[in-house]
């Protein structure tokens, strides 16, 4: 993907401003404007008026499972961990069932409806359209059961439920599965492809699915396994919802009882010409070979101060050696646990704050973070924030997270998600957060700067674009 690096203003016209320039044009360029207006005039109105049809009948159908404006359970459908993710639907539904969710499809699907839906599961989404829609919200918080199986090594749950409260329920058993790093983050991950804490012993999520229960886009219910329904297996597997809804999965446990980790945060001071933190990260990325060790590197600059925050992991009660030369060096602050759970250790992390405000990231997959690269990105980091703050923007924070695996793609499978281990890349998250609202545009160009640093290190370049804006 390129990006116009002479971008100065945001692609985002109101609907009024080309009105007003019809005049300038030939008449030949004026009907055709005109008629564009008048044709998306048309399709918005025919989805408003799907959509009005679709939960008209979808209230018929499923009764009080179906909310509208105004009331509690339409405004829990359609909220989302990130305000900026959500929309003001037409209408919400919540399934408990897989009949009814093939209900709800057929309705939508109707060839004579076609309305716009969006699937939410936990709802920790990062942009408008991923799990929200104008149309018809399909909510599956009806969705919690959990369980397991001692003698087949699986947990079986549903999807409107967010890993932590999955690891709290497997922690009897001391046992976990391969899911999210943070509290709050649903079980769609598994969908998409699924970096954990125990990525370096067990694979991605998607690698460790044993079977999906689905209803697909034609209502009809299926179990999708290795055996039954293969290329569906492998399109879910990094396809996320394109091929169905799931409304249960069933994916590899394993053992894990106490941990050791937490967050270290470090000033940052390059006035000797050296940073003792960027050393020791490059050094872990390089030569780190403990697979039960993994470390999450954030360079932070927030009110002007640069910090590193370091998030350490170990599976295991006790301190390992190759965490010893970020204790050797002095810190700010930490929260170490020793020999606590898993969800004692996950409660620990919280780099972004409680409020997320609007802004802009990318993942970048990088092999080895070596000194020279974690440099330039400092340096592209400062430069961004510097220039923000010379164009009067509201700057809350820039952010380089760094993330290290090793081994993480030895148990690939095959997957609409590849992931080969003869070339194992770890994601790099630059952000650029906002305290209030700001256009794509500004921070599209600014962030530019990394791409270039990319291209000076000779690093190969994979964009997951997201832009989040903030409206006050």
């Amino acid at each position: 993907m390129m990006i116009d690096e002479g971008l100065t203003e945001s692609p985002l016209k109101p609907a009024y401003g080309p009105q007003f320039s019809f005049i300038f044009f030939s008449t030949q360029t004026k009907m055709m404007k005109i008629a564009i207006l008048v044709l998306s005039g048309i399709a918005v109105a025919h989805c408003q008026g799907s959509a009005d049809t679709a939960c008209s009948l979808l209230q018929s159908e499923l009764g009080d499972n179906v909310s509208f404006p105004g009331s509690a359970a339409y405004a829990e459908a359609i909220a989302h961990f990130e305000p900026t993710s959500s929309q003001n639907s037409t209408c919400s539904v919540a399934p408990t069932s897989a009949n009814e969710v093939a209900t709800i499809l057929k309705i939508v699907g109707r060839e004579d409806i076609r309305a716009p839906f969006a699937v939410k599961g936990s709802g920790h989404a990062n942009n408008v359209g991923h799990s929200s829609t104008v149309g018809v919200q399909i909510a599956l918080s009806g969705f919690t059961d959990v369980s397991y199986d001692l003698e087949a090594s699986t947990a079986t749950f549903g999807p409107g439920l967010s890993f932590d409260e999955i690891y709290e329920y497997l922690e009897q058993f001391n046992v976990s599965v391969v899911g999210a790093r943070a509290a709050g983050v649903g079980v769609g991950l598994v969908l998409g492809g699924g970096y954990s804490w125990i990525t370096n012993q067990y694979g991605l999520a998607i690698d460790n699915i044993v079977s999906l229960d689905v209803v697909l886009p034609n209502g009809t219910f299926v179990t999708v396994t290795d055996a039954a329904h293969p290329d569906l297996m492998f399109g879910l597997r990094g396809g996320l919802n394109n091929f169905g809804i799931v409304t249960s999965f069933t994916v590899k446990a394993y053992p894990l009882s106490s941990v050791w980790g937490g967050i270290v945060v470090y000033n940052v001071d390059d006035s000797a010409g050296e940073d003792p933190v960027a050393r020791a990260i490059a050094d872990f990325s390089l030569n780190n070979k403990d697979k039960k060790s993994q470390l999450n590197a954030g360079f932070t600059i927030t009110g002007g101060q640069s910090l590193w925050q370091v998030i350490l992991f170990h599976d295991g009660p006790t301190v390992p050696d190759v965490f010893q030369p970020f204790l050797q060096i002095p810190n700010n602050s930490s929260n170490l646990v020793e020999g606590g759970s898993f969800t004692e250790f996950l409660s620990l992390l919280n780099v972004l704050g409680d409020t997320i405000p609007g802004g802009f990231y990318d993942v970048v997959p990088i092999v080895h973070y070596t000194e020279p690269l974690i440099s330039a990105f400092k340096t592209q980091a400062n430069l961004t924030y510097t220039q923000a703050i010379s164009d009067n923007r509201s700057i809350s924070t820039v952010l380089i997270n760094l993330e290290l695996f090793h081994g993480m793609f030895q148990h690939s499978v095959p997957s609409a998600y590849p992931h080969s281990p003869c070339r194992e890349v770890t994601p790099c998250n630059p952000w650029i957060l906002f305290r209030v609202s700001e256009i794509c545009g500004y921070p599209m160009r600014v962030h530019s700067g990394y791409m270039r640093v990319m291209r000076v290190m000779r690093v190969p370049i994979t964009l997951c674009l997201s832009c989040r804006i903030l409206v006050d």
